[in-house]
């Protein structure tokens, strides 16, 4: 929900309402194709962009997708009228675009025209629905009968007596009398409305624990998102109880985005950058494999990349042999990693094939798709495309968690991350198109200050593009639902896309080294287990109320996170920028492949995050100074040492060691709600000082 001017509470409307149709051409532009991992990771075809608003102009040139504009519906759907002698309510629906007028309560408390104003109160439930406040069942506490407001002969009143809690709030049920005259038929505070009930599942507490369903009243389902709970769209029922919030609550919204930095599709050092970039030109690549397709031969044609590169890049001394060749050789096995369906027959062979697949199987996909290329070019790239896929069934301890709540989620999340890790890592960026990542190098040794702290790599983002998709959304508790239920909520059946923008920016890119880590673990064991002890009770106890399975969490984890933390406040002070500019990203598991690095970056969707101020932070004559100095600020704490002794604090107790007075940032910056950090990781506690990560660096 979103207060406008006026003021007008609007909720945004589903996905289904948006001004955007996949079969006009004209629509294409907003669609974001060139995201495939991210794309398949979420299960849909492709990305879209918001529509842009873009007004009519003489001369401007601009003749397609005008005046396109994102739906919203007013909600909460119940007024009231400002005077406060009045008070009286009315009843609006979702698409009226203005609100509904009071002239008084009866011709003998009449009053000049007013507009009323929405209710700041809405009942929501942990399955995310919303609705508004049931006043009439409130009112006569359920047992109303057939009496029902309709604004004429029998309203609702709600009026304040000056007093700053809900006793001072008084709702009440008057109607006109046989004699004319107004009378109270019932009336009550909302005293004792808010407050939160148990789920009416398998638990031992009761449903009746909740004010609403005490009287009652739990929830029937109703979502404004998609405009039901309405005559014309019945709600579809629930039966979870109901909790009463105000409707700018923090907690009536927690969206679920999910994340990743653009990795190039084409890798070949053999090949000129000139070439390289034109293969990751979105639009190019997109015609590209569209004239494959429609080829005899199940190739791109040098006579279409001449064509091509007169339409895009006239100016590029590019040979149209050159871009053809390269073209077939990368951008082919694509056109199959793309097509959802396609690729879920492939693995389905795969699998029955016991990790193996023919050349005959692939013919049978190429024959549905009716595209005559030969099985032989695409076979190599699709068998290592599924070798990834079979190693992300493949567990890993990780305490990493900001797009779902269910192991499979958790884990896909972390397999996602050991991808954008590979590049991160490597010591060389020839092969790969800059355009969108921009990866640069120098030895550790050049960082002298940082010898002790065994570093492996620091690399410079000097460009980066990251895309956020909208994964759906929960109310009253970030966490709990499954991302069909969060889909649900925004989407109906059908749909094969979801939001998602595009922002680019810049970062540093921190390794550790796996080895020092394991054996600092391995070393204080003993100590970091009983450190980690009450932290482990806390999540486990969080996992209990939300259902969900428990969180692994490793002294390693919590060290790469709240290096983040204090890293990011170290360097908001030394570069200027806004501390909600900068993000984490935290890559943390073992395995085979090991993790343990850290990217801080900015990615904005204006020139702020562009600028260069960011790497100019991570070259090796300034960033041994910044890490020095977050390192010795992170040894104490102004609110220490009640800070460092610290069982449990922050949300769900879920952190040590840290607090707003030391490693705590906005939660735009945070991966997972500030939520898993110690200062004793990096520094050690009073009584265990070599206990911290950091500790021999310290000295």
């Amino acid at each position: 929900m979103v207060d406008f001017p006026g003021p007008v509470s609007l909720i945004h409307a589903g996905i289904n309402a948006w001004p955007f149709d996949q079969s006009i051409i004209a629509h294409r532009e907003f669609m974001i194709k060139d995201e495939p991992r991210l794309a398949h990771r979420l299960g849909v075809d492709f990305l879209v962009l918001p529509p842009d608003y873009r007004r009519p102009q003489r001369n401007s040139g601009q003749t397609i997708n005008l005046n396109l504009k994102l739906p919203f519906l007013r909600f909460p759907k119940w007024h009231v009228c400002p005077i406060p002698s009045c008070g009286k309510m009315h009843y609006g629906e979702y698409h009226d675009r203005d609100a509904p007028v009071c002239s008084g309560r009866s011709d003998e408390y009449s009053h000049a025209k007013r507009k009323t104003f929405q209710v700041r109160f809405v009942a929501a439930c942990p399955k995310g629905h919303l609705t508004d406040f049931p006043w009439v069942d409130w009112v006569f506490q359920g047992k109303q009968g057939t009496w029902a407001p309709d604004g004429i002969d029998r309203w609702l009143t709600l009026k304040s007596s000056g007093s700053a809690s809900l006793v001072g709030m008084q709702v009440c049920a008057e109607q006109r009398g046989p004699s004319g005259r107004i009378e109270i038929v019932s009336k009550r505070s909302l005293a004792g409305a808010f407050g939160s009930g148990a789920s009416n599942s398998n638990e031992t507490s009761s449903v009746n624990e909740s004010p609403l369903s005490r009287i009652g009243v739990t929830c029937n389902g109703s979502n404004p998102v998609l405009a039901t709970g309405t005559r014309l769209r019945p709600a579809p029922g629930c039966g979870e109880h109901l909790q009463v919030i105000l409707k700018n609550a923090t907690n009536i919204y927690f969206p679920n985005v999910v994340s990743s930095i653009y990795i190039p599709e084409v890798e070949d050092s053999s090949l000129a950058p000139e070439l390289l970039e034109l293969l990751d030109d979105r639009d190019m690549k997109s015609e590209m494999r569209g004239a494959a397709r429609g080829s005899d031969n199940g190739l791109v044609s040098p006579r279409f990349t001449r064509q091509l590169l007169a339409k895009y890049h006239p100016d590029v001394v590019v040979s149209p042999e050159d871009l053809a060749n390269a073209a077939n050789a990368h951008l082919l096995p694509g056109i199959l990693l793309d097509d959802r369906k396609a690729m879920a027959t492939l693995e389905q062979f795969w699998k029955t094939n016991e990790g193996s697949l023919s050349e005959g199987d692939l013919q049978d996909i190429l024959d549905s798709l009716d595209w005559a290329v030969e099985p032989s070019r695409l076979l190599p790239e699709i068998l290592k495309h599924l070798d990834s896929i079979a190693g992300k069934n493949t567990h890993f301890d990780t305490a990493i968690q900001p797009t779902g709540e269910t192991p499979e989620e958790v884990t896909e999340e972390d397999a996602y991350r050991r991808e954008e890790y590979k590049v991160f890592t490597q010591d060389t960026q020839a092969g790969i198109p800059r355009k969108d990542l921009d990866i640069r190098s120098k030895s550790i040794e050049e960082y002298a200050e940082l010898a002790a702290c065994n570093f492996q790599r620091i690399a410079l983002l000097h460009k980066l593009r990251e895309t956020r998709a909208f994964d759906g959304f929960s109310r009253l508790y970030s966490t709990g639902l499954s991302r069909e239920e969060r889909r649900a909520l925004f989407a109906e059946e059908g749909i094969n896309w979801l939001p998602a923008i595009i922002v680019r920016g810049e970062g540093i890119f921190v390794e550790f080294g796996h080895e020092r880590i394991a054996n600092w673990e391995s070393m204080y064991e003993d100590g970091l287990n009983r450190r980690l002890k009450p932290l482990r009770q806390s999540l486990a106890a969080l996992a209990v109320r939300r259902k969900q399975a428990p969180v692994p969490i490793t002294p390693g984890y919590l060290l790469l996170h709240t290096f983040a933390h204090i890293l990011i406040t170290e360097l908001v002070q030394e570069c200027g920028y806004g501390s909600a500019s900068l993000r984490e990203r935290i890559y943390s598991g073992t395995g085979e492949s090991p993790m343990s690095g850290v990217l801080i970056y900015t990615a904005a969707g204006d020139s702020e995050g562009t600028m260069g101020g960011l790497v100019r932070m991570g070259e090796p004559d300034r960033f041994g100074t910044i890490v020095i100095n977050a390192i010795n600020k992170a040894r104490w704490c102004s609110v220490d040492p009640v800070c460092i002794e610290s069982k449990g604090q922050g949300p769900g107790n879920c952190n040590l060691a840290a607090c707003h007075s030391c490693a705590l940032l906005p939660e735009t910056s945070c991966e997972v709600q500030n939520r898993l950090l110690d200062r004793a990781m990096l520094v050690g506690t009073l009584e265990n000082p070599e206990m911290g990560y950091f500790a021999g660096f310290l000295k």
